[in-house]
């Protein structure tokens, strides 16, 4: 009784150990066979960008460059300068450069920081650019100054402003000190707002923004030369069209018309227009930005520009015909650009910007000289439409 016992206890111990074995993968037997099936990858379509032009919402740059006025800081005071503008664009437009003509009277400058602030963004606070700037020496040392258009770049920041907006200009990296050593011989130049502003207003005619250390300024007419003409230390609004222009400054400033008296200064938007189209003249840039609204990166590779066109006639950019003024006199450089692969490749979410060092236009337009009379197309706006591939 006790054999057959102990068999059958091992004989159970055995069946577990195979069972353990089995468990493990250790042995398995199959059959191969074949199947067949269905699938698929869905590709994403490319997003549809749009194209603006980027121009003036405001100018009163001279585009000669001629300016006969500027305003001085080192000699008279001033820490800061600047006016109170209106855009031409209606609503809130992307900013992307502002202009200022400098004159430099003495010996060349280089690195000189210079700031350009707006007070008028929307959906946030200032917004300022400080950059150093280089400057040649005057054409004759204190009697015939350089003249220098200076760009500061605000593109990469993505900030909207206007259309009304109020800035200032300093000769330093902070808004409102004194301006630095180098900037001695450095005055912004002015113009006419009667003669010489083509784009946007000056939103409060005969006044500009100053902060004035001495609190007057000689630079002015009589009438505002006695305290409390001008508070020291602050950027406050100075009516400066109360009375004839100061002998000892003719021509700047004053109620004589015209007379030089606000900032020569370019604020451009997306949205703006191409300024400066004069019978004869050199091409002007047209600068343009691709925005990209979708979710994917996209690739343009080619941007084109044409006038249009009413007939034989330029048309508005509202289509509307501009009689007389013949497309004939207007030509188109350039079109179309093509972009290579680094410079047209556009992330979801961003706006390529032709005023930034990365890409540059290559597009222009210029008014022909015929030998005729082109008044038709004296102060006209000119439309122009982009493509894209």
């Amino acid at each position: 009784m006790k054999l057959i016992s102990s068999k059958r206890r091992m004989a159970v111990v055995g069946l577990a150990v195979g069972l353990i074995a089995g468990a493990s993968g250790l042995a398995f037997a199959f059959f191969s066979t074949t199947g067949s099936g269905n699938g698929s990858a869905q590709t994403g379509k490319a997003s549809t960008v749009s194209i603006s032009q980027v121009g003036a919402g405001y100018d009163s740059l001279i585009s000669s460059g001629a300016y006969t006025q500027d305003q001085c800081f080192e000699c008279s005071g001033p820490n800061e300068l600047g006016n109170d503008i209106t855009l031409s664009t209606t609503d809130a437009s992307q900013l992307t450069t502002a202009v200022v003509a400098i004159d430099n009277w003495d010996t060349a400058e280089t690195g000189v920081p210079i700031t350009f602030w707006i007070n008028n963004s929307v959906g946030g606070g200032p917004v300022q650019v400080t950059q150093d700037f280089n400057f040649p020496a005057a054409i004759v040392a204190h009697s015939d100054p350089s003249e220098t258009d200076v760009t500061f770049d605000f593109s990469s920041q993505g900030d909207f402003v206007g259309p009304e907006l109020i800035y200032g200009i300093t000769f330093n990296t902070t808004v409102g000190a004194p301006p630095e050593a180098s900037a001695d011989n450095l005055n912004v130049a002015l113009s006419s707002s009667v003669n010489d502003l083509s784009v946007g207003r000056d939103t409060n005619p005969g006044s500009i923004y100053l902060l004035d250390t001495f609190g007057q300024n000689n630079d002015f007419p009589a009438c505002d030369n006695t305290a409390p003409a001008l508070s020291a230390g602050v950027f406050e609004s100075l009516v400066v069209n109360c009375g004839p222009y100061n002998s000892a400054n003719p021509g700047a400033y004053g109620n004589e018309v015209p007379t030089d008296d606000i900032p020569a200064v370019e604020v451009n938007v997306v949205g703006g227009t191409v300024t400066g189209l004069y019978p004869g003249d050199s091409a002007i840039p047209v600068q343009y930005a691709i925005t990209n609204s979708g979710t994917s990166s996209v690739q343009v590779t080619t941007v084109s520009v044409a006038l249009k066109t009413s007939g034989s006639d330029v048309a508005s950019p509202t289509s509307a015909d501009i009689a007389g003024c013949l497309s004939s006199w207007y030509q188109i450089n350039s079109s179309p650009q093509t972009l290579t692969v680094g410079e047209g490749s556009i992330p979801p979410g961003t706006t390529l910007f032709t005023t930034s060092s990365a890409v540059a236009t290559t597009l222009s337009i210029q008014m022909l000289n015929p030998p005729t009379s082109q008044n038709a197309c004296e102060g006209a706006s000119i439309g122009l439409t982009f493509a894209s591939t």
